[in-house]
C-alpha cells in the first residue's frame, strides 16, 4: 500500500485515488452529465472533492443552468462582447454589474443576469446602438 493513499471516509474499506467520474446533475426538470475529477474510492461509489476539483466543473454546471434558464452562457457573453468590439470594462459600463462583472461572466464564475443577457441579445441584433449607450454613459 502506498503511504500517500488515504482511506475512504465514507466506507472506511477502500482507498482514494484521483480519477474522473461521470456525475449526473439535476437542475429544475433537467438532468445532465458532468465529468467530475476527484479522489474516488476503489470500493464504494463515493469520493472527496477539493476546491480545485469543484472549480474544474463549476463553469460547465453554471453554463448548463444558464441554458436551462434561457440565459447566455459564458462563451456566448464573450462572443457577443467581442463582436460588439467592447472591452470587458466597456461592456460592464453599459450593462452594469461592476468593473469585474464581464470577467466573471466569461470565466464562468458568475451567471449573467436576465437583464444583462437580454440587453446583450438586443445589442447583438442592433449593434449600432452600442454607440448610443456609450455616449449616454459619458454624459
Amino acid at each position: 500500500m502506498n503511504k500517500n493513499m488515504h482511506k475512504c471516509p465514507h466506507c472506511a474499506s477502500g482507498y482514494l485515488s484521483f480519477g474522473v467520474k461521470q456525475q449526473t446533475h439535476s437542475y429544475k426538470t433537467n438532468t445532465f452529465i458532468v465529468h467530475q475529477p476527484g479522489d474516488w474510492c476503489n470500493i464504494c461509489p463515493e469520493g472527496v472533492l477539493s476546491g480545485n476539483h469543484i472549480k474544474a466543473t463549476s463553469k460547465v454546471i453554471r453554463d448548463m443552468h444558464a441554458k436551462i434558464d434561457h440565459l447566455l452562457t459564458s462563451e456566448e457573453v464573450r462572443q457577443i462582447r467581442n463582436r460588439l468590439g467592447l472591452t470587458q470594462k466597456e461592456a460592464a459600463s453599459i450593462c452594469g454589474g461592476g468593473p469585474n462583472a464581464f470577467s466573471r461572466y466569461e470565466s464562468g464564475k458568475a451567471t449573467v443576469s436576465r437583464a444583462t443577457s437580454n440587453l446583450l441579445l438586443l445589442l447583438s441584433k442592433y449593434p449600432e446602438e452600442v454607440k448610443t449607450l456609450l455616449q449616454n454613459k459619458n454624459s
